[in-house]
């Protein structure tokens, strides 16, 4: 069941995409994808290895640029020729599969470094910030360790909150569980629930059946570089319609089974 959402300090920011198609050479990744998320709405990809999930999030952010199609970002147009690259991205938390995390600097450091460079913030109003999102991901004791001295799940919180101190309307996930161990990854998926249910618009990249189903307000199948299916979580997970979505999600919710038919 989708949490109950409220209503965050900043207006959210939806996210349109129009017949997106990304090559890399004579390797077609995307092959005309539609999708729209509405403010507040959390969408859920899954889909095989090599399916596009990853691609599609890092040109939504601008890290990877399409070869046609268009992308709309709150009142950002991302792939126009002029949009204001700085100013979009300013609006969009990204939280990779590595953590990415300075490791020279401390936590508290890695928190501040982007809103005193990019938002010009002082280091008191930084430092300030970085400390409630710290508090919230449950990691203020450990402000001044540096990345080496933390273990996987704690980085990636790290990570989260990093993101969080620009106050974004848009977060996006690339498998942000995929490098934990397993008692750490339920730290990091209660830190997205409570995002979800305080109505941060989310697109997640993830293997987490249980996740989807419980957070997102719809999932998205992709196969081969294109939509497959997508519809409410429970619906999809539970009765999807395609026999490629049915395959895909037997062998991840029940992987020791597949093992031995296959």
């Amino acid at each position: 069941m989708t949490p109950t959402r409220e209503t965050t300090d900043r207006a959210p920011a939806g996210v349109v995409i129009e017949d997106l198609h990304k090559a890399y050479g004579d390797n077609e990744v995307l092959k005309g994808i539609d999708m729209t998320v509405e403010p507040g709405e959390v969408v859920c990809l899954i889909g095989a290895s090599g399916s596009g999930k990853s691609t599609l999030l890092r040109c939504v952010n601008r890290l990877e640029d399409p070869n046609r199609g268009t992308i709309t970002v709150g009142t950002h147009e991302a792939t126009h020729a002029d949009v204001d690259l700085d100013a979009m991205r300013r609006e969009i938390g990204m939280v990779f599969q590595q953590f990415n995390l300075f490791p020279h600097l401390s936590v508290l450091d890695n928190c501040t470094i982007t809103p005193r460079r990019v938002l010009r913030q002082s280091r008191s109003a930084a430092e300030q910030e970085a400390m409630t999102q710290l508090r919230r991901v449950g990691l203020e004791e450990l402000a001044q360790r540096r990345p080496d001295q933390l273990s996987g799940g704690q980085q990636q919180r790290v990570a989260i909150a990093r993101a969080l101190t620009m106050r974004p309307k848009l977060m996006l996930f690339d498998e942000p569980t995929s490098a934990l161990d397993p008692e750490t990854v339920g730290d990091v998926l209660a830190i997205m629930r409570d995002l979800a249910g305080g109505g941060m618009t989310m697109i997640v990249v993830t293997h987490e059946m249980g996740f989807a189903r419980e957070v997102a307000d719809r999932v998205v199948f992709l196969d081969r570089g294109r939509v497959m299916e997508e519809g409410p979580a429970a619906q999809v997970i539970a009765d999807p319609q395609q026999p490629r979505t049915r395959d895909f999600l037997r062998r991840v919710l029940n992987p020791t089974q597949v093992d031995l038919e296959d």
